[in-house]
């Protein structure tokens, strides 16, 4: 489906399960959309829940942009929960999506049921953080000049574990394709998160999930999510890498179903 925002620009997403159920806000990572998914919307649709997918500003159907902050991001997903009539929701953001999920807890924590989070990070300032930050700018300036080829070749030899042979098939195909302008725009966006230690979590119960494939920086990068984030609960996802829920989407569903099984205060 395509809702029209009042300044013009376009949102394509996906909805599935039942229209009462509680509203699961699925966000995708750089470079890629609403597919990423398909593991989780079945599944979490048959448990119950309302599943709502879009395609995040300049990625997949959705509007190609000039400019792109979180702030962007952020009045997309709120117009589009105003128009469908979702008063609250809980956000459940892989990698880049993980980001934008921050930022929308940080400025609307009253629409949030719950947060959930995976293969994350929440600030850049250390020196290694900014390193992870800038380094991916970098490759994305390297594969504009080289090409979609190249970056098709570049995620065969990331997910070259045959237990990430769906990640690898899903970001082959989608390389492809890829507006890697619209990924370099997306990357500074997000390189300008600072949500660490802004979360309220005795207000908006948490878990942060990481995959344990691409090593321990990584890992503590998201630890470091939960850590600042009171009553946080914090996972490690085995045979996993961003996006966990593409490489290890049974592992993802199971923990994720769990934390939504468990009860939540009314707001």
């Amino acid at each position: 489906m395509i809702y029209r925002h009042p300044n013009g620009i376009h949102t394509f997403f996906v909805e599935a399960g039942p229209p009462q159920g509680e509203t699961l806000l699925l966000l995708h990572g750089l470079g890629a959309d609403h597919a990423m998914w398909a593991p989780q919307i079945p599944v979490f649709a048959d448990h119950g829940y309302r599943v709502l997918v879009p395609d995040l500003l300049g990625h997949g159907q959705s509007s190609r942009v000039k400019s792109l902050t979180l702030a962007d991001w952020n009045r997309q997903l709120t117009e589009l929960l105003d128009h469908l009539g979702i008063d609250r929701c809980t956000p459940i953001g892989v990698s880049m999506g993980g980001v934008i999920a921050q930022f929308l807890a940080i400025s609307h924590p009253d629409r949030l049921q719950r947060l959930i989070l995976c293969d994350t990070f929440g600030e850049l300032k250390t020196w290694k953080e900014k390193l992870l930050g800038y380094s991916q700018l970098v490759g994305l300036y390297l594969f504009r000049l080289l090409g979609p080829r190249m970056l098709a070749k570049s995620m065969a030899a990331t997910y070259k574990a045959p237990f990430a042979r769906r990640a690898r098939d899903y970001f082959m195909a989608q390389s492809q394709t890829a507006d890697i302008q619209q990924m370099i725009l997306a990357r500074k966006a997000i390189n300008r998160i600072d949500a660490i230690g802004k979360i309220d979590g005795a207000r908006i119960p948490t878990l942060v999930m990481v995959g344990d494939q691409f090593g321990d920086f990584f890992i503590q990068a998201n630890r470091k999510i939960a850590e600042a984030i009171p009553r946080a609960r914090f996972v490690i996802l085995p045979q996993a890498m961003d996006p966990s829920n593409l490489v290890n989407p049974d592992a993802f569903n199971r923990e994720v179903l769990a934390f939504l099984a468990q009860p939540t205060s009314s707001p």
